[in-house]
């Protein structure tokens, strides 16, 4: 399923579709990683961790599930400030009536924000993009941007994601 959700954000033609499909592809993810942070006694999967885990259980929600984790020590702060960043944009473009293009300042502000509290090198992605978004915007330009736009946020969820897996399997 991940690989067909990753395969979808290819397709992906706006920002606001971009971050729908990232949206299911974390969700999905934190949904197979969740029963690992729980005791892995049967009982205990069968009678505490399902009911927790169904579709109307409280851990189905993002947040809850990223705060769960974060506060029993499974997740970083900075993995849990991503993962909460990708969902308060999930709720912003769910708002919208248009979609959001990736030339948005929303997108670039999104960006911005993911970089500026990350310890890894993705500060060097928003350097490539700060070039092309203050360079002047004919139509090449204009594509190139918005297409190194949409590649800086599959690079960004893929880490996240790759991330999110390393220190709950850690």
């Amino acid at each position: 399923m991940q690989e067909e959700l990753l395969d979808a954000l290819e397709e992906c033609e706006t920002a606001t579709c971009f971050i729908q499909a990232s949206h299911k592809l974390i969700t999905a993810k934190l949904k197979s990683l969740l029963p690992r942070v729980f005791i892995q006694d049967p009982l205990v999967i069968e009678y505490a961790v399902t009911p927790l885990l169904r579709e109307d259980g409280p851990l189905v929600e993002i947040d809850v599930a990223s705060k769960l984790m974060f506060a029993i020590g499974k997740i970083s702060l900075e993995t849990y400030a991503h993962i909460n960043l990708f969902d308060q944009m999930y709720g912003f473009v769910a708002q919208k009536k248009e979609p959001i293009s990736f030339s948005d300042d929303v997108i670039y502000d999104f960006i911005s924000n993911q970089s500026s509290f990350s310890k890894s090198k993705r500060s060097f992605y928003l350097d490539s993009i700060n070039q092309l978004k203050f360079s002047s915007f004919n139509s090449f330009s204009q594509a190139r941007y918005e297409s190194l736009v949409k590649t800086v946020l599959k690079l960004s969820l893929e880490g996240l994601l790759e991330t999110v897996e390393n220190e709950i399997i850690d």
